[in-house]
């Protein structure tokens, strides 16, 4: 009778904590329908009230159809886009918490290899883009190495801060148990790491997209960045101002996607 009572209560924080994560999710798509809403305003301002010519900013009828006519080729895009810039940061956090576990086990390792990071991060990717594209080539792969690239720094500094949060006197009753540094990376230092790992996820996500562009755009692979630039050479800028809408919403989604990931896993572990 007491089970019965009770297994009620213990599923009822379950269902809330999973509805957490959509709430989030849900907010952030009415904000930026409402976003989208102003925006449109504010086109159909510029090109009724103040008479913008048509050649610089398209009317949204004209960008509407330019995406129906040419949805198939935005789909692709988008998808190329999309998948290079998981792949990239995929590979960015896997370096990122490989480099910061061998930083907490090492000191000296720590010292010698951190401004070595420094330096690469600061470089211009625009100077070494002859390099990367003769690296990773015209295609797929030079896209995910770009996101792996400029996301790095920062899932690394993320990572690196969460595996030394815990606590001296955690860290103490660890060694004071005889647990290894495996074990108390896994127990202890791994859970305290989540929070700056997904805080870093957070910044990476925000910039990824625009990066795994930057890279079609010096390579010429077939994703969103090349389309913009190839339409604006071709000065059909309907299709132009389409594939930036679409990039926009891309990384909004995107960047939402991150934070309800985040929301899940803090409600799953609370």
């Amino acid at each position: 009778m007491t089970l019965a009572v009770g297994l009620p209560r213990m599923a009822e924080p379950r269902r809330w904590r999973a509805s957490g994560a959509l709430k989030a999710g849900g907010a952030r798509l009415v904000a930026y329908a409402a976003f989208l809403a102003a925006i449109l305003i504010l086109w159909f301002a510029a090109n009724g009230v103040f008479g913008v010519p048509t050649f610089l900013l398209p009317s949204p009828a004209q960008a509407l159809t330019a995406f129906l006519q040419n949805a198939d080729e935005i789909g692709s895009a988008t998808a190329f886009t999309l998948g290079c810039t998981v792949a990239g940061l995929a590979v960015s956090l896997v370096l990122a918490v490989v480099l910061a576990v061998l930083f907490t086990l090492s000191s000296g390792l720590d010292r010698a290899l951190t401004p070595l990071v420094l330096i690469v991060r600061t470089v211009p990717v625009i100077a070494v883009a002859p390099l990367l594209v003769m690296l990773w080539g015209r295609g797929r792969w030079n896209s995910i190495g770009v996101v792996a690239l400029l996301t790095f720094f920062q899932l690394m500094l993320a990572a690196k801060r969460g595996l030394q949060a815990p606590t001296a006197n955690l860290m103490e009753m660890m060694w004071a148990n005889g647990a290894s540094f495996w074990q108390t990376l896994l127990k202890v230092r791994l859970p305290f790491a989540l929070p700056f790992l997904f805080t870093g996820l957070r910044l990476a996500a925000h910039s990824a997209i625009l990066s795994a562009m930057f890279a079609e755009w010096l390579s010429g692979a077939p994703g969103l960045g090349y389309l913009m630039l190839d339409a604006y050479s071709q000065q059909n800028f309907a299709l132009m101002w389409s594939a930036i809408l679409v990039s926009t919403t891309v990384a909004y989604l995107f960047f939402t996607v991150t934070i309800m990931l985040e929301r899940a896993v803090a409600d799953r572990s609370a």
